[in-house]
């Protein structure tokens, strides 16, 4: 704004005969702009801020007395015009001190009191000491300086009330996603135990499989609910991040698809899949993220599709910043009206309070899964006609990623497990990985339990020894090579075989496991025999 002021005054005004001081004033006033930034660089740069306020200060100080300076040959020229441009002046420059000191008294101080000065002395270096109407400038000047100090007064405590309720909601979004993340933590105990005590049930003999079905579709259900709740929360509170790693961009959208294809049957929807052989395999990005995206968007669209289809179609774009995954979800659901389409992803807003006794849930997914978009730098958007169904597109940039590095799984060291039907922990938090191994490791005679996430197999490993632990590398919050370390330091399991599994086997993954604490190491999508031969031994040895 000074700039912007000089500039003006003197483009118009310095050409002109008498006007000559502005030339000389530009150039002092040049000179404190600098000594201004070079003092803010040196502020913002400082490992310790407070050091450098007294040269910000000096420089403030500095500013203003070169600035208003020019108010008194102003005042000097002698015409009313003149007189008025250097009172509008002066000021001007007052209003821009009490808007930049942001309620800081010291810098308003800094800033005002030479602007005051020049008020006062303006009559006095213009030569009108004995104007009859000097006195009453002069009051009006201590007026003004009386008004100021009030308006300052009101300003400093409007702003100081506005910081402590700024820093009073912070410390409450703080204190909500602290009480969020413990009752999570203190929730997933229980409700693992729910799903793992169905799932035993279900294998017993003579067990009644829609009761446990029911047990274990009830826990399943809280587990989603409590994940929403710990995603919000962590996203409200700027806590939420998300990785970049090379991963199969085809598998990760596959098996979303795959993971809802049963339910879609079971409600007699036809889920559609188009656009697959279109994807590059290896891409850089959040594969955990674009999944709890796509299982968000799948999972709406069966709920809300009574009957029909829901598409799923990928396609590739070019853009400026760089190439572009355009993924859209369409069912034949009943569609959205354009006010409902402006709540849609508004937190806890579930268009209805007939949505939520119909369909459940807590209004979250939307929410988050556009938050998690825009932290991958994309898009999430929605378009629907009422009768016609709705529409979901979600824009995510897909460098081009890495293929990992072939690993010669025949020298990977094998634990050899002896006996009949040990006891194994899978953990992996997808759901298809935890059941592909189920199934795998059953077929070998082994006992199987799982987990989600290393907390899960933490608690899990603090109840009961297991023979062996297969542990996903990749998972949100601890990840397995922190979960082994802590399983190393543990007397129960402290000395049980942990084989890693990993989609991305890098030489130096394979170190970093050793470094942890791993026995082994098998690559996904795991092959039985290799499965097999890391926990065993080689069958034909």
């Amino acid at each position: 704004m000074r700039v912007f002021v000089i500039l003006v005054l003197c483009g118009a005004m310095a050409w002109r005969p008498g006007f000559g001081f502005l030339l000389g004033w530009s150039a002092a006033y040049a000179f404190a702009q600098l000594a201004e930034l070079l003092a803010l660089r040196r502020f913002l740069a400082a490992p310790d801020p407070a050091t450098t306020v007294g040269f910000n200060l000096a420089t403030d100080l500095l500013m203003a007395t070169v600035f208003g300076w020019m108010a008194i040959p102003l005042w000097q020229i002698g015409t009313p015009a003149a007189a008025a441009a250097a009172t509008l002046l002066i000021s001007g420059s007052i209003l821009t001190a009490l808007m930049g000191a942001e309620g800081c008294f010291t810098a308003f101080a800094t800033a005002v009191t030479p602007h005051l000065a020049y008020l006062f002395i303006l009559p006095y270096a213009g030569g009108a000491a004995d104007d009859p109407v000097s006195p009453y400038f002069l009051i009006g000047a201590g007026l003004l300086s009386l008004v100021l100090a009030m308006v300052f007064t009101w300003s400093q405590r409007a702003m100081q009330a506005e910081r402590s309720a700024r820093l009073a909601a912070e410390a409450q979004t703080a204190a909500k996603s602290a009480f969020v993340a413990m009752v999570s933590h203190e929730l997933r105990t229980p409700i693992n135990a729910l799903l793992n005590g169905a799932d035993a049930l279900a294998r017993q003999v003579g067990s009644d499989p829609g009761a446990t079905r029911l047990i274990a579709d009830a826990g399943s259900m809280m587990k989603t609910l409590l994940n929403d709740l710990l995603d919000f929360s962590k996203i409200e509170a700027g806590r939420m991040g998300v990785e970049q790693v090379d991963y199969d961009l085809r598998s990760v959208v596959r098996d979303s698809v795959l993971l809802w294809r049963n339910e879609a049957r079971a409600k007699g929807i036809k889920l559609e899949f188009r656009g697959g052989k279109s994807l590059p395999v290896w891409v850089r990005g959040d594969p955990m993220r674009l999944r709890q995206i796509l299982n968000n968007l799948l999972s709406n669209a069966i709920k809300f599709t009574a009957d029909g289809r829901v598409t799923l179609s990928v396609a590739l774009l070019d853009r400026p910043e760089g190439r572009f995954m355009d993924l859209q979800v369409v069912d034949t659901g009943p569609g959205l009206t354009p006010g409902q389409i402006d709540r849609l992803f508004s937190a806890y807003d579930q268009l209805g309070d007939g949505t939520a006794r119909a369909f459940g849930g807590t209004g979250l997914g939307l929410a988050i899964s556009r938050d998690l978009a825009r932290l991958m730098g994309g898009t999430l958007t929605a378009e629907s006609r009422p009768g016609e169904g709705a529409r979901f597109i979600l824009a995510l940039p897909v460098p081009e990623g890495t293929a990992p590095v072939s690993v010669d799984l025949t020298r990977l060291p094998t634990v050899a497990i002896k006996g009949e039907s040990p006891l194994i922990l899978v953990v992996d938090d997808h759901d298809i990985n935890r059941r592909m191994m189920r199934a795998m490791l059953e077929a070998f005679g082994a006992r199987v339990e799982t987990a989600d996430d290393a907390e899960a197999a933490l608690k899990a490993a603090e109840a009961r020894g297991f023979d062996a632990i297969l542990m996903d590398l990749r998972m949100p919050g601890v990840d397995g090579l922190e979960a082994t370390r802590r399983l190393r330091a543990s007397s129960l399991n402290g000395q049980t075989p942990v084989i890693a599994v990993s989609g991305a086997v890098l030489p130096e993954d394979r170190e970093a496991c050793e470094r942890a604490g791993m026995n082994g190491l098998i690559r996904k999508p795991v092959v039985p025999e290799e499965l097999y031969a890391a926990l065993f031994g080689d069958p034909a040895a």
